[in-house]
């Protein structure tokens, strides 16, 4: 073994320790994070102020730009329980996926451990961590050139926030991912297959686009495409599925700053940083992944901060722990993704160069 080599893999074995702690902590305070949610805002005066309000009818949005009012007649509360549910489903998922979160752990520092392929409940504090770190790069770098980000102009009470906040990953996935990727992914599986027997029944194309809605991956799967769980992120996501991401995630940046709420031009990039990410994960592990990506930064930082505000103490210091830690670990994660990164440059060229040293002796 080189010596480029031993440092490389010292690097993965303490990358993978320091991933592994990262995960136990976070996973951690996502439980407490939801937890509070439910208890905030039916044990507090302003909490029960906005859960009695109610809702005449929900925005639900297709294709990026199709909105269609639905006329409902419930209770704020009624509707954060309602979105608090399937944030807690997609937990469940996400603790299931691929291997299950515990098998994951148990093998965390093994050499054959593959991000590609592992639990997303895993994957979820690295990803999130290093999101969260190159959007306030990329904001602080634009505001020292003059673009500004600006922020949402928010109603004054704090749980009629939240209740906006948390149902806009669900609002917003199902605009940007879930109908915008997710459809046209199962009715190109249709149409190549439209003459295999699997999908020759109306009954059967339709579920099929519906099981690409909820996981392309699994769609894919069904129909043996190639996939990131067997073959990798770069070989797994395929070339339609590429500009559908490229597409979305650019529209998703312009739409927060098209719409209006407060943002200003330099939230375009920091917003398709984040529609990057999502659309990625989406077709990676399915529709549950950019859900809770997305509850990462709408629900989970915005209630611990109310626990903090609304009782302090042991809160305050989860708050400051949680904050200082995924800043800290988004740091680390991007430069270990660099290294590696460069690591694997090094080696790649160095093999090359070997290739053709080689070529040109036998010839």
């Amino acid at each position: 073994m080189s010596k480029l080599q031993s440092i490389a893999t010292a690097m993965k074995i303490a990358g993978k320790a320091l991933a592994s702690l990262l995960v136990v902590f976070s996973v951690f305070s996502y439980l407490v994070s939801l937890a509070l949610g439910p208890f905030l805002f039916f044990f507090t005066t302003d909490g029960l102020e906005a859960a009695s309000r109610m809702v005449s009818e929900l925005p639900i949005d297709l294709f990026m730009a199709i909105t269609i009012p639905v006329p409902v007649v419930v209770s704020y509360g009624v509707l954060f329980i309602a979105i608090w549910a399937v944030f807690t489903l997609c937990l469940i998922l996400a603790w299931f996926s691929r291997d299950g979160f515990p098998n994951t752990m148990k093998n965390a520092l093994m050499p054959s451990l593959s991000l590609a392929k592992t639990n997303f409940l895993f994957m979820m504090p690295l990803a999130a961590s290093a999101s969260l770190y190159a959007s306030i790069l990329l904001q602080q770098f634009q505001e020292t050139q003059g673009i500004q980000t600006g922020s949402l102009v928010l109603p004054p009470n704090p749980y009629v926030i939240l209740l906006n906040l948390a149902f806009a990953p669900l609002r917003e996935e199902f605009a940007f991912r879930i109908t915008s990727i997710g459809i046209p992914v199962g009715v190109f599986l249709v149409y190549t297959h439209r003459y295999d027997s699997r999908v020759q029944h109306w009954k059967n194309r339709v579920m099929l686009i519906l099981l690409a809605m909820l996981s392309p991956e699994r769609a894919k799967a069904k129909m043996g495409y190639r996939n990131v769980s067997s073959n990798g992120f770069i070989k797994g996501i395929s070339p339609l599925e590429l500009a559908l991401i490229l597409l979305t995630s650019l529209t998703f940046g312009l739409a927060h700053y098209l719409l209006g709420g407060g943002w200003q031009v330099g939230k375009i990039t920091t917003a398709f940083l984040a529609g990057l990410v999502f659309a990625i994960l989406f077709v990676s592990y399915g529709a549950y992944a950019p859900i809770l990506l997305h509850w990462f930064f709408n629900y989970y930082f915005t209630v611990l901060d109310m626990a903090n505000s609304t009782y302090g103490g042991t809160f305050r210091v989860l708050s400051d722990v949680v904050e200082y830690t995924n800043l800290a670990a988004g740091q680390i994660v991007m430069v270990i993704f660099l290294l590696v990164s460069a690591y694997k440059l090094a080696d790649y060229l160095t093999l090359r160069v070997a290739g053709l040293h080689g070529s040109e002796t036998s010839g």
